[in-house]
């Protein structure tokens, strides 16, 4: 009976060990909000076909924080190296039904192992690395009230169609959004690649950098991968932050022109936080490749923006203006505004609007084909509640 005590204790104390070196974590957000939605939606069809102006007031999901819920693990193997994990799925909380075109994990899904000298590799469905920086500049939190921009874009693919009302409907609402991104004024970009394998650094005297490849896995006997490249670095020095990215997103050729369509941007950002206010502000260059009719370019767009935030107590207050100016596109400008109010570390409630006039020549264009067209600025105003868990 005493041997089998101590075989029982034996065991237990391994077991607390191995759970000991294990880690699983089960996380997630929740956040909806009630507001009043203004974007601009072909109508219509045909030689009768126009753009026009619609408002709509709705419970939508989502405006500070993407809704999901995830897991997330670690087993320490020793030495400094552990292998990781995550699952992440997102969902819409006004719907119950699932985000990112309805896949099961679309926010992240990853394997691979970290090391505390060497750093972190992770294969599957990764975030790109221009999303690790992408709104360092951004005082708004991302929220759907900062008028720069988010990881919502329209696809390179769409851009073919420029010239028809149909594509100028899709690109003046950001790929025929009517909530989260028809408010935006930079051209985005897709903050996920399928099929990828990304490296992210150890930290090096504040400097750290990632690489993100994705494969595309689309190969067929007349098209080659649509690969794509996203890289980062960041520096952090107390309270000072600088970083920049650079992605590429590839797309499928052309058959017609024999282009491969793509999505670049180019970012270099900065922020500091001075405690009674914390300021940024952002300089990107977005170009689509390969879209025009004879397989050319567009021009770039020159991109800004410059946000500020002020914490007061529970409050936070912040501002933001962004502006797209190009020879092609023409000028998208935007300016916003927010506060939020922190009812506990975990639950936070939040008011604001932005408005925003996107892309005057591709307007004056479609007004030239649909001259009956009413376009107007896109703006949203709303009040919601995100918690975290």
């Amino acid at each position: 009976m005493k041997k089998k005590h101590i075989l029982i204790a034996a065991i237990s104390a391994v077991s607390g060990l191995t759970h000991a070196q294990s880690t699983v974590t089960i996380y997630g957000i929740l956040d909806a909000n009630i507001g009043s939605f203004k974007a601009n939606q072909l109508s219509g069809a045909g030689a009768t076909a126009t753009i026009q102006s619609i408002t709509m007031s709705k419970v939508d999901s989502g405006a500070f924080s993407g809704n999901r819920w995830g897991i997330r693990f670690t087993e320490d193997l020793g030495g400094g190296l552990a292998a990781v994990g995550n699952l992440e799925s997102g969902f819409n909380l006004d719907s119950g039904s699932s985000a990112q075109g309805g896949l099961l994990f679309g926010r992240r899904a990853v394997v691979g192992l970290a090391s505390t000298t060497w750093g972190t590799v992770t294969v599957g469905r990764n975030s790109t690395s221009y999303n690790d920086v992408a709104v360092d500049y951004a005082m708004m939190e991302n929220s759907i009230f900062d008028p720069s921009g988010n990881s919502i874009s329209t696809p390179a693919s769409t851009l073919t169609t420029i010239n028809t009302l149909a594509g100028q409907a899709a690109f003046l609402s950001h790929n025929n959004s009517t909530g989260l991104g028809a408010q935006m004024t930079w051209l985005g970009f897709n903050n996920r690649f399928n099929n990828s394998i990304k490296y992210a650094s150890p930290n090096f005297a504040g400097f750290t950098g990632t690489f993100t490849y994705g494969f595309g896995e689309d190969k067929t006997t007349v098209q080659p991968s649509s690969r794509s490249t996203s890289l980062a670095l960041k520096y952090v020095n107390g309270p000072l932050l600088i970083s920049g990215g650079y992605q590429s997103e590839g797309g499928a050729i052309n058959q017609v022109t024999g282009a491969k369509p793509a999505l670049e941007n180019t970012l270099i950002s900065a922020a500091y936080d001075f405690k009674v206010v914390k300021v940024g502000v952002g300089y990107n260059r977005g170009r689509y490749k390969g879209v025009t009719a004879t397989g050319g370019d567009l021009a770039a767009q020159n991109e800004y923006s410059i946000s500020a935030a002020v914490p007061v107590g529970a409050f936070t207050v912040a501002a933001g203006y962004a502006q797209s100016k190009g020879n092609d596109l023409g000028k998208a400008s935007g300016f916003g505004l927010q506060a939020t109010y922190a009812l506990s570390k975990r639950t936070t409630l939040y008011a604001g609007g932005v408005s925003t006039k996107n892309y005057d020549k591709v307007a004056a264009a479609a007004r030239v084909i649909a001259p009956s067209s009413n376009i107007a600025r896109t703006a949203i105003y709303a009040v919601g509640i995100r918690h975290n868990f």
